[in-house]
């Protein structure tokens, strides 16, 4: 009898489990798909900075940060088999970003450092009005950070093959080190970082600059490499060690009884803050002491959100496109919002964001926030259809059923980045291993 229960048991187990991997699986597929077939450029190989949910005509900007996490996309696509010309895209994406492609009329301006715009046209690579003089580090250092994961993906499968280095590998590598990081790092001192300079000469501001913690902290890790890569210790590797490396010394915050990783302010930065820094440089993906401050955070949102009256087991802060609800709890409009701790007016949840921990279900053991994401997805909470692509988005814990309008390329990336280190043929492994 006890020999029939516990096959019983087994069983069960086993099919939960197979249950949570075809989840992940195809989950993970159509996430891939939302970046090479709703947001990527067939002619230019760049990905949109958003596409629209409804049924009006999107704009045509481009985004130097989603084409960062679209690299990230192909490695992934071509790991799991589902994307077959993978190499050939990059190779597109890369031959444009680097000009050596001239046959589209496709050109996009760097600055003397190397540094790319935010936001540009997706088929002329021209800057939109506003945004002519911008040049953004943290967004270069995402697309860096993608192209970085890329090239070391493509360099392992060629090892492991016995194959040469596939060119898409070598272009990645070559706009890696096209950037000169350590011109990003402000003063090596107190750790300051520039977060834009203006101009192709790169003029910088006296106000325009961030401290530890927060997304910005990807630029002395890249720096810190980049640095490395050129046989020297600099300024950045200096500020990296002083002020980045070592992540029981960052700023923390204390939230009932958990201690966040945040700002000397103590502000703690909406989420994706701390997940992107996590999956796109290496040394924080390594480290435990990160993930257990990603296991704290985790906690800390699921808190928030309880308090708040939401229903359990869902939650998130993050950014991306919410909906505003006017004193009556009526639908006044629709718009781009960066919720955080103590600051999400409209408590909207971001299921993104919930995949973006998934590490620390693996490292616990226990796929608390998986089965969360599943439940999600079964009842059809935040759950979106475009192009018969079926994900979880942002919506609102007051009405489920309502539907944003627009989704950000880089604000879902974590969803894909989630769901990745979920998937056993990925696994966290992947970061630890491709990320700088």
């Amino acid at each position: 009898m006890l020999r029939i229960f516990l096959l019983l048991l087994l069983s069960a187990t086993s099919v939960r489990a197979d249950t949570l991997d075809n989840f992940v699986t195809s989950r993970l597929r159509d996430a891939v798909f939302v970046y090479d077939q709703a947001l990527r450029n067939v002619e230019t190989g760049q990905y949109l900075d958003s596409i629209r949910l409804d049924d009006r005509a999107g704009s045509r900007t481009s985004s130097i940060a989603a084409t960062g996490m679209g690299l990230i996309s192909l490695a992934i696509g071509d790991a799991l088999g589902i994307i077959p010309d993978a190499e050939t895209k990059a190779e597109v994406t890369l031959t444009h970003l680097l000009g050596v492609d001239q046959n589209t009329g496709f050109h996009v301006e760097r600055s003397a450092s190397g540094w790319y715009r935010h936001w540009f046209n997706i088929n002329t690579g021209t800057a939109p009005k506003g945004n002519k003089d911008k040049f953004s580090t943290i967004d270069t250092a995402i697309l860096g950070a993608g192209a970085e994961i890329l090239a070391s993906y493509f360099r392992d499968k060629a090892a492991k093959s016995n194959t040469p280095i596939p060119r898409a590998a070598q272009l990645a590598q070559e706009l890696v080190m096209s950037i000169n990081w350590t011109t990003a790092i402000r003063d090596p001192k107190r750790g300051s970082i520039h977060l834009v300079f203006f101009g192709t000469d790169e003029r910088p501001t006296k106000k325009t600059a961030t401290i530890p913690f927060d997304e910005y902290a990807l630029l002395p890790c890249m720096a810190a490499g980049y640095e490395a890569a050129n046989g020297r210790e600099g300024v950045a590797t200096k500020a990296w060690r002083k002020h980045f490396d070592m992540v029981d010394d960052l700023p923390m915050s204390d939230y009932d009884d958990l201690t966040l990783l945040g700002k000397p302010t103590g502000n703690v930065p909406s989420h994706f803050t701390h997940q992107f820094a996590f999956y796109l440089c290496g040394a924080y993906a390594r480290d435990p002491a990160f993930l257990e401050e990603l296991r704290e955070l985790r906690e800390a949102d699921r808190r928030w959100f309880v308090k708040d009256g939401a229903q359990p087991g869902l939650w998130g802060l993050g950014a991306g496109s919410e909906v505003v609800f006017d004193e009556n709890g009526e639908v006044l409009k629709y718009r781009y919002g960066v919720s955080r701790l103590g600051k999400n007016p409209n408590g909207t949840a971001s299921p993104a964001i919930m995949a973006g921990f998934l590490p620390v279900d693996f490292a616990d053991g226990k796929l608390e926030t998986l089965n969360e994401l599943k439940a999600l997805w079964d009842n059809g909470s935040c759950r979106y259809q475009h192009q018969g692509l079926g994900f979880l988005w942002r919506c609102s814990p007051k009405d489920t059923s309502l539907r944003v309008r627009r989704l950000e390329a880089i604000d879902f990336s974590t969803w894909m980045l989630g769901l990745a280190t979920a998937h056993p043929e990925i696994g966290l492994a992947f970061f630890q291993r491709h990320a700088l």
